[in-house]
């Protein structure tokens, strides 16, 4: 899609999106975001990661309830592999030079010195935006009185809907807008896609519906800028598109991401 390119006017049919079966990410997307994911790590445990991720995020298929039970082998998995878990190498994050909800400029620059936890989903929140929204105010409010150090930063991922809204359904609709350190960025997609090629996030449309989807990533940035952390956030996803995870594991995911990004704070003396 190019930048001038209008967004669909009608809306959005899920039924019929998910009748057209998986999206095929396009083979130059793929190529892109395998060799993103091979300089973000400069090495091999990142781009097997990727390799094995490109796609979208799982989905249960065998059930018509929007929420899914958790399972003993979940309940008993680390959190390292309940959040999938890559630590990184330490290489300098790029740049990010967007705007959020409040059309506040935000860059890289601006949220240095904080450790910044790095998502993604669409700005009308028809992906699993209000799960990982659920996980990251429990994340917060397990930070307690270190909360202020941490920038909880979310990209927009939707090529359809580029522009900048001061009161998006992922704003609205997820409670995320009460928290004074998290911020929904969005701006022209000559800029979103940069970001989304350098941070592997794999997009797709659907033509016939204008149905969006994309794999889920999550980065942990360190006060100096650099990369530590790949996560990749899970949601289970029934036949008629809504998003649910167990209540106990978005607990468990919230904890494991606060827990993550307190290991990245500056020491107190």
């Amino acid at each position: 899609m190019q930048p001038d390119e209008q967004p669909l006017a009608a809306p959005v049919d899920r039924v019929a999106a998910l009748a057209e079966g998986a999206p095929r990410i396009p083979r130059r997307v793929i190529v892109y975001a395998v060799i993103a994911a091979a300089i973000l790590a400069l090495g091999g445990s990142l781009l097997e990661r990727v390799a094995s991720g490109v796609g979208l995020n799982p989905m249960a298929t065998g059930t018509t309830s929007t929420t899914v039970p958790a399972t003993t082998k979940e309940l008993r998995a680390t959190t390292a592999s309940l959040l999938g878990i890559t630590w990184l190498v330490g290489a300098r994050a790029s740049g990010i030079r967007l705007t959020d909800q409040s059309r506040r400029p935000v860059t890289s620059g601006s949220l240095r010195g904080k450790v910044i936890v790095l998502t993604f989903f669409n700005a009308n929140c028809t992906d699993a935006c209000r799960v990982i929204a659920a996980e990251i105010r429990g994340a917060d409010a397990d930070l307690g009185a270190r909360r202020n150090e941490v920038a909880f930063v979310t990209v927009n991922t939707d090529p359809l809907e580029t522009g900048v809204v001061h009161t998006p359904p992922a704003v609205t609709r997820t409670g995320l807008a009460r928290l004074s350190n998290w911020q929904f960025l969005s701006g022209p997609l000559a800029r979103l896609d940069p970001i989304w090629r350098r941070y592997g996030v794999t997009i797709d449309v659907y033509t016939r519906t204008g149905r969006v989807a994309h794999n889920d990533v999550m980065y942990f940035i360190d006060p100096r800028g650099r990369l530590r952390i790949r996560a990749t956030p899970v949601a289970n996803e029934s036949p008629t598109g809504a998003f649910s995870l167990p209540g106990v594991l978005v607990a468990r995911s919230g904890a494991g991401i606060a827990s993550y990004a307190e290991r990245l704070l500056v020491p107190r003396p």
